[in-house]
């Protein structure tokens, strides 16, 4: 484990540094972390296993669920050609028009997120590691963090990246209990993750507890409504496609749809002024939108950049 992970690193039951690197009995390969409060964490295949012990058979049992699911809807592929192309080209051609919506969000969030401001980045909720692999060609160092650990969708697809280079460093990690130091990052790229939150002001304060002051939240494709109610009956149609798709019930319910004025409210309150950095998901985009709302007489989630800057001195909540 390099010494810059372990600045960075830290236990997810009390949030305090790991101050020993120590290996299993009788292995060489098993890195076992330790923090001062004596709480013990593996290293398996170079990825820390940094959720608490109170969580694992859940975030597991989400994982398996989430990972056949979303594969059964399209998603992901272990095939290291799939996996280059991405998010500009999608070999299987089963979600071409998203990964190209997907592309174009990522180039304006790049064209924000300066290595040289914050060079220091958790991709929350990474899945296959897409996003990571791109902010470290840009020169960030990156932590790519999931409770998903397959290799269709998970941290083992995230590996074929880091082995390509440039490296860098995957984490099995929940988003509620981030294992990281108070104020170490720069910045946090939620990147269609946070509508997986299962208590999302709970995630937030924690977001905002590892970012320094004046580091930077950014969250990107996940489904936001202007109107409330829509957001409401979306969610209900939504969340039946996932129990079609076969997920389980507890992982169906951590799916949110997102108002976008609580969501603002929430960040704002805790982070700082949300900003949003507008970007153009092309024609398809728009016109597939606008007739696919019309017929069904209903609001369509939009998929905005929001961004905010954490404030130098905490707003008491």
């Amino acid at each position: 484990m390099e010494r810059r992970v372990l600045e960075v690193l830290g236990c997810p039951d009390c949030g305090l540094p790991f101050t020993e690197v120590s290996h299993a009995p009788g292995t060489i390969e098993i890195e076992i972390l330790t923090c001062d409060h004596g709480h013990e964490f593996a290293v398996s295949d170079g990825v820390p296993m940094l959720v608490r012990q109170s969580d694992r058979s859940r975030l597991l049992a989400f994982a398996d669920s989430y990972g056949r699911a979303w594969a059964k809807d399209g998603w992901g592929s272990p095939d290291t050609a799939y996996l280059e192309g991405l998010p500009y080209r999608d070999n299987t051609g089963r979600r071409s028009g998203e990964w190209r919506v997907k592309a174009r969000s990522m180039e304006a969030l790049l064209g924000v997120l300066n290595p040289q401001k914050w060079r220091r980045v958790i991709d929350l909720g990474c899945g296959n590691g897409w996003l990571s692999h791109h902010l470290a060609i840009r020169g960030h160092d990156v932590y790519a963090v999931d409770a998903v650990l397959d290799n269709t969708v998970g941290l083992g697809a995230a590996g074929t990246y880091a082995r390509m280079g440039p490296p860098f460093q995957r984490i099995w990690g929940d988003l509620e209990h981030l294992p990281f130091q108070s104020s170490s990052v720069d910045a946090v790229v939620c990147n269609a993750s946070l509508h997986y939150a299962r208590d999302m002001p709970a995630s937030l304060v924690d977001i905002t507890r590892v970012l320094r002051p004046g580091g930077l939240l950014a969250i990107l494709n996940s489904p936001v409504y202007v109107r409330p109610a829509s957001a409401a009956r979306a969610l209900s149609k939504f969340r039946a496609h996932l129990r079609n798709l076969g997920l389980a019930d507890e992982a169906v319910l951590c799916y949110h749809h997102l108002s976008r004025s609580e969501l603002e409210s929430q960040v704002g309150t805790l982070i700082g002024a949300v900003n949003e950095i507008p970007f153009d998901a092309g024609w398809w985009f728009r016109w597939s939108r606008r007739l696919k709302g019309v017929a069904l007489r209903m609001e369509l989630a939009s998929f905005p950049i929001l961004t905010a800057s954490k404030r130098d001195v905490a707003t008491p909540v």
